[in-house]
């Protein structure tokens, strides 16, 4: 999302501060005159409503708005809020049956930054958005090390997890490391639980627009990795002392999970993760 896009032609590109692509897709067929048949009026509203919240989140806009007005009236669906309630817990049972690996990479955007004498590296931000944040919150002894794995697989400095509450449009972010507890105290300034390992982060619920500004400006306005902060895990270990990933064969939905060479006990990942 922050790099740099090459291309050997020109090309041509919508870009408009909205709250959904959809929007802009849907636009786009209004003012070609073309009526989107019912299916895509479908898709492209069901896809609104997911990236607006139900048009509750911060990014929507009155065109937003508009559009789900326009595109459900051609889909014919006659009760938006429960379209929404049943698309949203239907996202919420699928969350429930991925994996860890799943979970951490599912929706993970990552951000370079390379301030003049500050920080520089690439930031990893993932988001999880479920109606039942506490289904999400029992897993962190197992998302923990996941995202501490991943940060080593991808070789990015930092990265977070946000478990966004879509009902009561609350969220709590994860912190796998020191520098991103460092980092994220500094941004939001939030409530720690869970031995450090998670952080309030209250209404905020977009990494659009409540997230990555807020640590964009922070990392832009000198911020650096304190010195003496301790190392982490993923300054301590080997990739291969985390596991490997691997299709679980049991699994009916097929999903990759990390297989590690001994499966630590409880314990143990306690130990390893407040370390």
């Amino acid at each position: 999302q922050s790099k740099t896009i090459i291309t050997e032609k020109p090309i041509y590109v919508d870009i408009r501060p909205w709250g959904s692509m959809s929007t802009i897709i849907g636009h786009t067929f209004l003012t070609h005159k073309r009526r989107p048949t019912k299916c895509v009026a479908g898709m492209l509203l069901c896809a609104i409503l997911s990236d607006t919240l139900n048009l509750l989140g911060p990014t929507t806009t009155d065109w937003d708005r508009l559009m789900v007005a326009v595109l459900a009236d051609i889909a014919e669906v006659d009760d938006i809020q429960l379209l929404a309630s049943r698309q949203f817990k239907a996202k919420s049972r699928e969350l429930a049956t991925l994996s860890a690996v799943g979970l951490v990479n599912g929706d993970q955007k990552s951000f370079s930054y390379e301030v003049n004498g500050g920080f520089v590296g690439d930031i990893g931000f993932a988001v999880v958005e479920t109606t039942d944040d506490v289904v999400i919150m029992d897993r962190i002894m197992e998302l923990i090390p996941e995202m501490v794995a991943c940060k080593k697989e991808k070789k990015i400095s930092m990265l977070f997890l946000a478990i966004v509450n879509i009902v009561k449009l609350r969220s709590c972010l994860l912190l796998c490391g020191p520098s991103e507890k460092s980092l994220a105290t500094d941004c939001f300034h939030g409530e720690l639980s869970h031995n450090s390992f998670v952080m309030d982060l209250g209404k905020r619920v977009s990494r659009k627009q409540d997230f990555i500004p807020v640590i964009s400006k922070v990392l832009q306005s000198g911020w650096k990795r304190p010195n003496d902060i301790p190392r982490g895990l993923s300054a301590t270990m080997e990739l291969k002392e985390l596991g490997k990933l691997e299709v679980d064969p049991n699994d009916p939905y097929g999903n990759v999970t990390r297989k590690t060479p001994d499966p630590p006990k409880q314990t143990d990942v306690v130990f390893i993760t407040t370390g």
